[in-house]
């Protein structure tokens, strides 16, 4: 009994351990990845988000992928859109999106805003009006969009080098 009362303390110990090292959280560990989109499937869904991100995936592994994160959305009664020019804005690293695919979970019209707001940002950098303030603007839009406070937006835009 005490042997087995000592394997399972091991047992939770290791495993809380390592689940809080996010670097062992990468696309190979897949069952992580599916199940942070299932929790933002379920957000999305309860109306507490109006979108979620999934993390960075190549093309090969969003395409083997994908009919999962389908299933997930259709079990969640929200949509997904697989975006492989993601929006850059000052509130991540550009270098983490470049190249990369990913999928948003959202409902609604989420999706024509996320695109409205990309659209916008193509047309200032295309009239050379994409200055210090217009990034900002965006990011910010794209902050709240994520339902991000308006502290996590400042930190986020603060925080960037690019």
């Amino acid at each position: 009994m005490i042997r087995k009362l000592v394997l399972l303390a091991i047992l939770i110990f290791s495993t809380q351990a390592h689940a809080q090292n996010m670097e062992d959280f990468t696309v190979k560990n897949i069952y992580f990845h599916m199940g942070v989109i299932a929790a933002f499937a379920e957000v999305v869904n309860m109306d507490v988000k109006q979108i979620g991100l999934s993390e960075m995936f190549t093309e090969e592994e969003a395409s083997k992928w994908e009919p999962v994160v389908r299933h997930i959305a259709e079990r969640n009664n929200v949509k997904y859109y697989r975006e492989n020019d993601f929006l850059v804005t000052d509130l991540f690293d550009p270098a983490r999106t470049d190249g990369k695919t990913l999928f948003l979970i959202y409902k609604g019209d989420t999706l024509e805003k996320y695109q409205t707001l990309k659209k916008k940002k193509a047309e200032l950098i295309a009239q050379n009006k994409y200055d210090k303030a217009a990034r900002r603007d965006i990011a910010t839009a794209f902050g709240r969009l994520l339902d991000y406070s308006d502290e996590v937006i400042d930190r986020l835009i603060e925080g960037s080098d690019h």
